[in-house]
């Protein structure tokens, strides 16, 4: 069995959904792609867990107890460079405290944000300049 990817738009908050957000994939001006059943520093386990069995176009909310473990979620700054977080930045979600998650599934293992975003003939380095919020070319703002 081939690993499934999964694109999904996602906001995270610490102490509940509200207030300013404490990371979300819309600064990037794309989707956050991963392998399904590997969970990342963005997407740790219980958020990976939590979008099993969403459809394309879906929403969820999760809250995730001990989401980010010993390390925590320290805040997210983005540069000429892009994105990137300081040893010594501040924590927006404490170390073993609850994290909650929206995300939207724009891409459950179809392949359009592949196509999109990962285009034949593209290097990965310029791939990743490729921006889309929808990973539709009939929904995209220009």
């Amino acid at each position: 069995m081939h690993p499934r990817t999964a694109d999904c738009h996602y906001k995270v908050w610490g102490g509940g959904f509200r207030g300013k957000a404490a990371d979300y994939s819309f600064q990037d001006e794309r989707p956050y792609e991963w392998v399904l059943g590997e969970p990342t520093a963005r997407m740790p386990v219980g958020a990976d867990q939590g979008t099993l069995g969403m459809r394309e176009g879906g929403w969820r909310r999760l809250v995730v107890p001990d989401a980010y473990g010993d390390t925590g979620l320290r805040r997210v700054n983005y540069g000429p460079t892009g994105r990137y977080t300081g040893l010594k930045a501040p924590f927006v979600v404490e170390p073993h405290e609850t994290a909650f998650f929206d995300l939207i599934m724009v891409d459950g293992g179809t392949g359009r944000c592949d196509k999109m975003l990962h285009p034949v003939g593209v290097s990965e380095k310029d791939a990743r300049k490729l921006r889309s919020m929808t990973c539709s070319s009939r929904f995209e703002i220009y």
